[in-house]
Parts: C-alpha cells; sequence; structure tokens
C-alpha cells in the first residue's frame, strides 16, 4: 500500500471538486496525458474512463467509490501487463476551517512480483508529484478559503 498526504489551504469541498472535474485536471495533474469516458460522463460508481499518461501508457479504471467530498475511489479494468491489480483512492479530511488534509493512496500487485518495489518507487513519487501540483494549483489560483469560497484568478 501506498500512501502519501499534502495539507493544503483550502476546503475539502473544493479540492474534491478539483480532483474529480476532468474538465480542470489536465491543467494541474502532472501525470496523465488525457482521459476520455467509455460508459457516460456523470462521475458515479461503475463509471469507466481511458486514462492515458505522458509515456502514452494506457489504463481503463472505473469508479468503486465516489462520496462527495470525502472520497473517490477507483480499479483497475485493464492495463500495462506489469500490473495485474491496481487500486487507488482520493480522500479529504477538512483540519480546520482553512486546511484540509489531502490523502492519496495506491493499492497495487504486479506481475512478475520482484518488479514489485520498483513499481511501488514510481507510483509513490508520482503521487507525490500530483499532491504537489495540485497545492500550486490552488495556490497559483488564489483559492480563498477562510469563508468557504473559491475565488479564481
Amino acid at each position: 500500500m501506498i500512501e502519501c498526504t499534502k495539507e493544503i489551504e483550502a476546503m475539502k469541498e473544493t479540492l474534491f471538486s478539483l480532483t474529480q472535474d476532468y474538465s480542470i485536471r489536465l491543467d494541474w495533474d502532472p501525470f496523465p496525458e488525457s482521459y476520455s469516458f467509455i460508459n457516460g460522463d456523470k462521475i458515479e460508481r461503475g463509471l469507466q474512463l481511458k486514462v492515458v499518461d505522458k509515456a502514452r501508457r494506457s489504463m481503463v479504471v472505473e469508479y468503486v467509490s465516489y462520496k462527495p467530498p470525502l472520497v473517490a475511489s477507483i480499479r483497475m479494468v485493464s492495463g500495462p501487463w506489469y500490473i495485474k491489480r491496481f487500486a487507488g483512492s482520493w480522500s479529504f479530511k477538512q483540519l480546520d476551517q482553512n486546511k484540509t488534509k489531502v490523502i492519496f493512496k495506491y493499492n497495487i500487485v504486479s506481475y512478475p512480483e520482484f518488479i514489485g518495489p520498483l513499481i511501488r518507487y514510481v507510483f509513490r513519487k508520482n503521487a507525490n508529484k500530483r499532491l504537489s501540483s495540485l497545492k500550486a494549483y490552488v495556490d497559483s489560483k488564489n483559492i480563498r478559503t477562510s469563508n468557504g469560497t473559491k475565488t479564481v484568478g
């Protein structure tokens, strides 16, 4: 299990929206090259989408949980040959009026097993980079949190 966290000066509702809004996700998320919806465009349990990363590797994932503004979880339906099973989640814990702890988890089983440490290292590095990019995006867009409003500009 990989778990990475970051405290960000924003409300959990705002951060949940930023991580699940695919119309702006590519603006801040350094991992994906593209997303395409397979069986609808309303995010809910069962929605599938194809994710292509910057190295042109692709994975089809399916939402297994979607509970705004607390958690969104996915599992791999199909993907690279070296990943036997994959699941991931974003969760959000409001720490105080102006700060949220964002928790990014991956559960990965590789094939063959001996490459597991390398796969987990790469995914942990990417998860931390994604969290840092989310924080930088929030900071750069001047998203205010003291009264729960969001100003992007």
